[in-house]
């Protein structure tokens, strides 16, 4: 009665909305019969005669046999197939639905000459809809499955809610997918041909294991043929999609000091291939119980295993791509906002408002997230658009927290740590699947991260060996492997966003980048984007600072300076479309502004040239793709199909403002500068042999013997002591002569 009566109150015609879904199947064009639960509900509320305003809370209660009783229920009323839909191609089902026919024609035949009239009867209904046709199963013929969409009220619960009392019932939780199988084949029908009769029998498979049929029953189902082994026929059976998946619990619904849940998920037929591991997804499906098999059934006695049955899969972050869309709403915000002027400052100021100051690094954190342009060429080269981008500086500069803000706007982020991150945890590992029994390839954190972004905080504390891991996954964006007689190439399009502590506790200004950061250079190259954090002392500053904390502390949000700039910030909901709106722009840059970037690059060499060595930083052909990038993002903002002169001066202002927060800043002139080496020279002798010989008390008379060979004066020795005492890296005593005695950190000693 609801399939055939419900009206869709959506569509203007008044369509019966079921009935068209029916029609869809007839002609071939659909295998879905989605049933949404808001729609039963309202059907069975508004009945004149007898309303069940609970009814849908049975069909939630008892999912699987509403299932199976709509499915019946459908065979019945299933239309014919429209007549221009006749054209459409036979398929092995069409071939042996005739076949069976044929055979149940035989069979009337036989009985009519032996006489049986009731038989007979009985085997000329078989012609109607949903009746058994020599045994056939009606899962056999159908050509649909049946899925529950909930109710829009129905509420998500968190993964440690599901509990055994919720067993056979409609669930809906959330997670993130950890793990996806490959669709395999699984039988739901098996049918073999009876050697004695030549008939065909059928066996219904409803769990991961059956045993097969040793003796088959004839057509008469009165008998007992020969005790033959029936032969089982692989192309008369029914096969179903089968993909299972696993999904964790989410980091903010974990109790303290407990570790993430995981919850095995099933999908079957078309629900397959609709979630990819590190998507953030709600779920609907039949909570079910499972038995253990094998040896470990053996031991689990009467425990059992559970999993999800999926009927409806959603993605909880709409993902970026070119399916991408806005809805009305968003249309009229995104237009209001940029009607107001300024959207690149208003979208880079309204990242993680709560961290004061660091416009420029926002402004730099907002290209990343909309990216460049890939570009591909006939022969095979590839050009990356991704936009790496690495913090580096003094603890306590908010680093770790504008990662996690990042993380929180990109709908595809994966936020990992150096020392917490394996080399094979990044990439991929080969782990034996459950189901299977297979070796497969389990992606890491940067596949995880494919089209996204990967958050690596304390990218310093990595061990060497897992950090050249990434040299690939940065350039070539994909990840070679040859483990376990697997060798292939994994895609990770993913967009590094590092944050890097100086190797000394603070930043030292008289050392160059790669030896405060202690990474390699080929590493740093990668990088489009290098920014110095520094936590620089400023009375001005620092009272501003001061300020900003302790009313964030008191009023629980961002302080605004004023009204204007409250107003000004953007949504993070509103903030993630205008990104998504803006990365499926395409830019190109024109011909007339080649030879001004070009300019710029030459330059910039010719400047590293002249210095001699002397700069901070050094700049490589990877540099003018970076530019080149950071000008496609910016056009991208402006939803512009061209690069323009702005967005040029733009990215190479950021450029300049990177390289500038690299550059030495020591006291200028060359005496004071010869001072200023001399000073680290005395540094880097007394944490040389404090790390040699373990020794955390370094007298003043051990300090001359140690600078002996180098010509360092007491006030050499006096000027390092206080200066790096001042920064904590040591503690500064006086001996009875007034001298200096240097009282190191058990961890600065141990430092190589």
């Amino acid at each position: 009665m609801f399939l055939r009566n419900f009206v869709d109150p959506d569509n203007e015609d008044k369509s019966m909305k079921y009935m068209a879904q029916l029609q869809e199947i007839a002609n071939r064009k659909s295998k879905v019969l989605s049933i949404s639960l808001d729609d039963v509900d309202a059907f069975f509320s508004s009945q004149v005669d007898t309303p069940q305003p609970n009814f849908v809370a049975e069909v939630e209660r008892n999912s699987r046999t509403y299932q199976k009783l709509w499915a019946e229920a459908a065979d019945r009323i299933m239309p014919a197939p429209d007549a221009n839909s006749y054209g459409v191609k036979k398929d092995v089902y069409d071939i042996l639905s005739e076949h069976r026919k044929i055979m149940d024609g035989h069979a009337r035949q036989e009985e009519a000459v032996r006489g049986n009239h009731a038989n007979a009867g009985k085997v000329a209904d078989a012609d109607k809809p949903g009746t058994v046709r020599s045994g056939c199963p009606d899962v056999l013929l159908r050509r649909y499955d049946v899925y529950f969409a909930p109710r829009a009220k129905m509420p998500v619960l968190p993964m440690r809610g599901v509990r055994a009392s919720g067993l056979g019932q409609l669930v809906r939780v959330r997670g993130v997918v950890t793990h996806v199988t490959d669709v395999k084949p699984l039988v739901s029908v098996v049918a073999y041909t009876d050697p004695a009769s030549g008939f065909e029998v059928y066996q219904e498979v409803t769990g991961r294991t059956f045993k097969p049929l040793d003796v088959a029953t004839s057509t008469d189902r009165n008998k007992v043929s020969r005790k033959m082994q029936p032969v089982m026929e692989t192309r008369g059976s029914k096969f179903v999609k089968f993909q299972e998946a696993r999904i964790q619990e989410l980091a903010e619904e974990v109790p303290e000091g407990a570790t993430p849940r995981t919850l095995s998920v099933h999908l079957l037929g078309e629900v397959t291939r609709s979630m990819k591991p590190g998507d953030d997804v709600t779920i609907t499906g039949i909570f079910l119980p499972e038995q253990y098999m094998g040896f470990r059934g053996m031991r689990a006695g009467l425990l059992m295993s559970t999993y999800l049955e999926a009927h409806n899969v959603t993605q909880s972050k709409r993902q970026f791509g070119g399916a991408f869309e806005l809805s009305e709403q968003e249309i009229r915000e995104i237009e209001a906002l940029g009607e107001g002027g300024d959207v690149y400052g208003r979208l880079a100021r309204s990242i993680a408002p709560e961290i004061f100051g660091m416009d420029d690094v926002k402004k730099a954190l907002l290209l990343m997230m909309v990216g460049g342009q890939t570009r591909h060429f006939p022969d095979g080269l590839k050009l990356r658009g991704d936009v790496h981008v690495c913090l580096m500086g003094d603890p306590g500069v908010a680093k770790s927290q504008l990662l996690k803000y990042v993380s929180r706007i990109m709908p595809r982020a994966v936020y990992t740590t150096g020392k917490g991150s394996s080399g094979v945890g990044l990439t991929a590992a080969v782990m034996r699947n459950q189901v299977t029994k297979e070796l497969v390839l389990e992606g890491g954190a940067l596949v995880l991260a494919d089209r996204g972004v990967c958050c690596i905080d304390e990218f310093d504390k990595m061990e060497e060996g897992d950090r050249t891991a990434i040299h690939e996954v940065m350039e070539q964006q994909t990840v070679s492997i040859a483990k376990a007689g697997i060798t292939t190439t994994l895609n990770t399009r993913t967009t590094i966003l590092a944050a890097a502590n100086p190797a000394y506790g603070r930043y030292d200004r008289r050392r160059s980048p790669s030896e405060n950061i202690n990474l390699p250079a080929a590493l740093l190259s990668r990088f489009d984007i290098l920014w110095l954090l520094l936590d620089e002392s400023s009375k001005e500053t620092d009272s501003r600072l001061a300020n900003h904390i302790v009313r964030l502390h008191l009023m629980g949000r961002a302080p605004a300076q004023d009204a204007a700039s409250a107003a000004a910030l953007v949504p993070l909901k509103l903030l993630r479309a205008y990104i998504g709106q803006a990365r499926t722009y395409e830019p190109d840059v024109p011909e007339q502004l080649t030879e001004y970037i070009a300019s710029f690059y030459a330059e910039l060499r010719q400047m590293e040239k002249a210095a001699l060595g002397a700069a901070a930083t050094y700049t490589t052909p990877r540099t003018l793709l970076s530019i080149l990038r950071l000008s496609q993002a910016l056009a991208k903002l402006r939803f512009s199909a061209l690069v323009e002169q702005s967005d040029v001066d733009e990215a190479l202002r950021l450029m300049r403002q990177s390289k500038a927060s690299l550059e030495h800043s020591g006291p200028g002139g060359s005496g004071e500068g010869a001072y200023e080496d001399a000073i680290s020279l005395v540094y880097r002798l007394v944490r040389e042999y404090s790390s040699r010989t373990g020794e955390l008390e370094i007298p003043y008379a051990k300090i001359q013997e140690l600078t002996a060979r180098h010509n360092v004066s007491r006030e050499d020795i006096e000027e390092c002591a206080t200066e790096y005492g001042r920064i904590a890296l040591w503690t500064v005593e006086r001996d009875q002569g007034g001298f200096p005695v240097l009282h190191l950190q058990i961890n600065d000693a141990a430092f190589a």
